[in-house]
C-alpha cells in the first residue's frame, strides 16, 4: 500500500521535532521519563522480564500473568524450599513486590510497555513509547558542555544507579541470581548537539544546583533519594520548557507561575488557576509561531500576504482519506475564514487554523496543551488531582523542596538567605511567584492580565501565601523563623 501523505500529520511531527520531545501521550509518567534519562546516563539496558513476571501478581486475573505455581517451578533454584515452597507464600510475596515496584501503575501484564520502580541499574530497560523522548531531551541539556564540562547531575545519577545495596534492590537480588553480565547490555548513546536557549539554560542551572546541593547536604549518600529527586525535577523541567519555550524562541509573554500554598486563599487560588490556563495558551501560541516559520521556509504558499493564496494552499494540501472523511479540510477552511474575519493577517490566520486542525484531527486524544496537565500533575505541580474541574499550580511538598534545592547555592550561603531573596531567585530562574515581594509579584500578574480577573484581595493574600510557603519549608528543615519574624532559608540553621 502506498504511503499516504498528510500535511497535518507532517506538521505535527515537525512540532515534536522542534520541541525535542513528543507532547502527546497520556501514558507518560515520571518512571517513563526516568527510565530514558537513567538509561542514557548509564549507557546500559537490563533484561528485566523475569522480575516483571514476579511482580505482576495474580490479583489482576489476566491470562498473560503466570501463576504462582508456575513461578515456583520456573524459579525453584532460588527458592528456599524449591518446588516444596508454599504457593500461597509466593502469591503473598508477589503482591508485596508489586506494591513496591509498581507505585505509579506503570507495570502491565504485557512486558512490552512496562517500566518498574527504578532503584538501581538492574531495573533500567529498553525504550518505551510512553517516554515521549523526554528523557533524551533532558539528557541532551545535561550533556551540553558549559566551560567544557557536562552537568554533575550525570555522574550523581550514575553513582546512585550503581549502588544496588539499597533496601529495594536487595529484594530482587535472589531473582537476579548470578547472571548479571548476561542480563545487562551496553548501548550506544549519541545525544544531539544542541544550543541552550534561555529555558534550557534555566533547566541546566537547576540540575547543576540540585546535584551540588544534594552533595553538600549529604543526601547524595541516599541513592534512592537522589534518583527520586532527579526524576521529579526532570518532569518539572519538561513542564517548564513546554510553557516557557514560546518566550525563549519567539519572545512571547512569559507566564508567571503562581504557586498556591494550599491554604484556602480564594484570590490566590483563582490567580493560580489563571496562570495554569495561561500556560496552556502559551503552548498554543508557540505552535502558531512555529507554524508561521515552517510555512515561510516551505514556500508552498505562493504569497503569504494573500488570503486567496492561503485558501489555494488549504484546497490543495494532501490529507489522508480518513481525515477527508472527517471533513478536516472543510474545518480548516472555516477556521481560516474565522481568523481572517477577526483581523488576523493571512499567514497568521493560516497558522492558527492549522494549529486548531492539528489539535482536532492529528492529536484528538491529548494535545500538546493538554500535556501541561499530564506533566504538571505528575510532577506534583498541578492539582487538585482526580476529576477536579479547575486545576491550579498547587505544588506538593516534595517538588517544592526539589525546586528550592535547584535554585539556591547552599554551600555559598552558610548563613542562609532571607525568604525574599529566595523569591527573587525563583522568579529569576523559573518565573515562579510565591508572594515574597507583593508589589513585584502583583505587577507581573497584572502584566499577564491575571490580576485583573482575580478577586480584589489578591495583593493582600500574596504575603499570606509566602508565609505559608515558608511554613512548608520550615517543616522540611530548609528554613527557620526567628523571634523577629524573619524567615531564613538554608541548611542546618
Amino acid at each position: 500500500m502506498a504511503h499516504e501523505v498528510d500535511f497535518l500529520d507532517g506538521y505535527g511531527d515537525e512540532i515534536c521535532t522542534a520541541l525535542g520531545f513528543n507532547p502527546t501521550s497520556n501514558s507518560t509518567k515520571p518512571l517513563s521519563i526516568a527510565n530514558a534519562l537513567f538509561r542514557s546516563c548509564l549507557g546500559t539496558v537490563c533484561d528485566i522480564k523475569d522480575i516483571h513476571e514476579w511482580i505482576t501478581s495474580e490479583r489482576r486475573n489476566n491470562q498473560r500473568i503466570i501463576s504462582s505455581a508456575e513461578i515456583r517451578d520456573k524459579y525453584r533454584d532460588i527458592l528456599v524450599h524449591g518446588t516444596n515452597e508454599s504457593v500461597d507464600d509466593i502469591k503473598e510475596a508477589r503482591f508485596v513486590l508489586e506494591q513496591i515496584f509498581n507505585p505509579d501503575s506503570t507495570v502491565y501484564p504485557s512486558y512490552q510497555n512496562s517500566v518498574l520502580n527504578i532503584s538501581s541499574r538492574w531495573l533500567i530497560r529498553s525504550s518505551l513509547p510512553a517516554e515521549a523522548r523526554l528523557g533524551d531531551f533532558i539528557f541532551e541539556i545535561l550533556c551540553h558542555p558549559i566551560e567544557g564540562k557536562t552537568s554533575p547531575a550525570i555522574e550523581l545519577i550514575c553513582n546512585a544507579l550503581k549502588d544496588d545495596d539499597d533496601d529495594i534492590s536487595r529484594l530482587i537480588k535472589p531473582i537476579l541470581t548470578s547472571s548479571y553480565k548476561e542480563r545487562i547490555s551496553d548501548i550506544e548513546v549519541n545525544p544531539n548537539s544542541i544550543s541552550l536557549n534561555s529555558s534550557k539554560q534555566a533547566i541546566r542551572r537547576g540540575f547543576d544546583n540540585l546535584a551540588a546541593n544534594l552533595c553538600y547536604t549529604g543526601q547524595a549518600r541516599n541513592s534512592l533519594l537522589v534518583l527520586k529527586r532527579m526524576a521529579n525535577f526532570a518532569v518539572f523541567a519538561s513542564y517548564y520548557y513546554l510553557v516557557d519555550v514560546n518566550n525563549a524562541e519567539y519572545r512571547g509573554n512569559r507566564i508567571p507561575l503562581l504557586l498556591d500554598s494550599f491554604s484556602d486563599l480564594d484570590a490566590i487560588e483563582r490567580a493560580s488557576e489563571l496562570c495554569y490556563i495561561a500556560c496552556k495558551k502559551s503552548v498554543e501560541a508557540y505552535i502558531v509561531n512555529l507554524l508561521e516559520d515552517i510555512i515561510r521556509k516551505e514556500k508552498l504558499v505562493v504569497d503569504t500576504k494573500s488570503a486567496n493564496a492561503c485558501r489555494d494552499f488549504i484546497i490543495g494540501m494532501p490529507l489522508k482519506a480518513a481525515k477527508e472523511k472527517k471533513n478536516a479540510r472543510e474545518a480548516l477552511m472555516q477556521y481560516f475564514e474565522t481568523f481572517c474575519a477577526g483581523g488576523d493577517d493571512p499567514l497568521r490566520a493560516l497558522s492558527r487554523a492549522l494549529q486548531f486542525a492539528i489539535y482536532t484531527f492529528t492529536y484528538p486524544n491529548n494535545t500538546p496543551s493538554d500535556f501541561c496537565r499530564v506533566l504538571g500533575t505528575r510532577a506534583g505541580l498541578v492539582g487538585p488531582g482526580g476529576g477536579a474541574k479547575f486545576k491550579r499550580l498547587l505544588i506538593n511538598r516534595f517538588l517544592l523542596e526539589t525546586l528550592v534545592l535547584s535554585t539556591i547555592n547552599l554551600e555559598g550561603m552558610p548563613d542562609g538567605i532571607e525568604l525574599r531573596e529566595l523569591g527573587e531567585l525563583l522568579r529569576s530562574q523559573y518565573y515562579i511567584l510565591i508572594g515574597t515581594d507583593t508589589d513585584k509579584d502583583y505587577s507581573l500578574l497584572d502584566q499577564a492580565k491575571i490580576a485583573q480577573d482575580a478577586p480584589e484581595d489578591l495583593r493582600g493574600e500574596l504575603a499570606s501565601n509566602a508565609r505559608n510557603i515558608a511554613d512548608m519549608l520550615i517543616t522540611m528543615g530548609l528554613a527557620k523563623r526567628y523571634a523577629d519574624g524573619v524567615t531564613i532559608i538554608g541548611w542546618g540553621l
